[in-house]
């Protein structure tokens, strides 16, 4: 096998192997056509039933121009809710959600600090989100779940991008080789 083959084979093995271990989605809030808030999360393929944010291997959410993900998300303490049922690929409401201003909020999509200044919170659909930073309140209509197993994601890119770049080192230390001995 030459050493072009051989990258090739790496990168393509680095590849699948990379986008098999997760399942990835991708979520909008939405008011007519337009996203009011986008994020994504992945958890471990095979993983199914209701997930919740510690099921996550990935989590982000772009509200207001802000945007958290899954560290932020585990430093809050207020409206913690993030369930996700596999088999209907939607999000599940809590009618119940509790936090610094008490019980009985329905949140499809939370997480705050305890004193209400950083953090997010998404009605059922549809409804009407707050951004805590930027002080931010808004509505949608709609909440639009997709997967996108079919993008790599940025670690699998890495991987491919390396495993071009050893072809193209290998193509031009061949040519070379070829040049020196014509």
């Amino acid at each position: 096998m030459n050493k072009i083959s051989l990258a090739l084979g790496i990168c393509s093995a680095a590849l699948v192997a990379a986008s098999a271990n997760a399942t990835d989605k991708v979520f909008e809030y939405d008011l007519g056509a337009s996203a009011v808030a986008t994020g994504a999360f992945s958890y471990a393929t095979g993983t199914t039933g209701i997930l919740g944010y510690g099921d996550l291997t990935a989590f982000s959410v772009t509200v207001a121009g802000v945007t958290y993900d899954l560290t932020d998300v585990a430093g809050l303490t207020d409206y913690i809710h993030f369930a996700y049922d596999t088999s209907a690929n939607t999000f599940v409401t809590d009618p119940n959600s509790c936090g610094f201003a008490g019980c009985g909020y329905s949140s499809s999509l939370s997480a705050i600090n305890s004193s209400g200044t950083f953090g997010f919170f998404f009605t059922s659909a549809p409804g009407a989100f707050l951004e805590y930073q930027t002080n931010t309140l808004g509505s949608f209509d709609t909440i639009k779940i997709s997967d996108t197993s079919a993008v790599p994601e940025p670690a699998s890119w890495a991987l491919m991008i390396g495993g071009l770049g050893a072809v193209g080192g290998a193509m031009r230390s061949r040519r070379k080789a070829s040049v020196r001995f014509a």
